[in-house]
């Protein structure tokens, strides 16, 4: 007797998509830091929150939320669905979201750096944690 193999299973991509992620997080935290080290506050903060965001990216990707039809459209939000954890890290990074808003558009011109000095190491953080899964919580903010 034969097995049938569903392709949706079998073949799924989620761990490929999820790698994806985590070299582009990668990739985007080092800019980070390398504006950070130019002064460009402004463009370390960007960098870094889109570093955060590919992260977090990365870890819905490997839960079971990837797979639902209907969920959230906010990364952070999809985020809280994954487990007590990820949803610490949303609540966490996700408070940067009006900032980095308010950065981007001009309304804010002078960022603080010891914000986005938090910023980008929480980013890193998070990284090590859905990289590595080593269920680390994120540091008091």
């Amino acid at each position: 007797m034969s097995t049938v193999v569903s392709a949706t299973t079998r073949f799924s991509d989620r761990p490929v998509k999820s790698a994806e992620f985590i070299h582009k997080a990668h990739l985007l935290l080092s800019e980070a830091i390398g504006y950070r080290g130019q002064g460009r506050l402004d463009l370390a903060l960007e960098y870094a929150y889109q570093a955060a965001l590919r992260t977090a990216a990365a870890r819905i990707a490997q839960s079971a939320v990837a797979k639902r039809s209907r969920k959230p459209t906010n990364a952070w939000d999809q985020l809280r669905l994954v487990d007590a954890i990820s949803a610490q890290w949303a609540d966490t990074l996700g408070q940067y979201s009006r900032l980095r808003s308010r950065v981007s558009s001009g309304i804010d011109t002078n960022v603080d750096t010891a914000i986005v000095d938090r910023l980008i190491r929480l980013a890193g953080e998070f990284l090590d944690a859905v990289e590595f899964d080593n269920g680390g919580t994120p540091a008091a903010a």
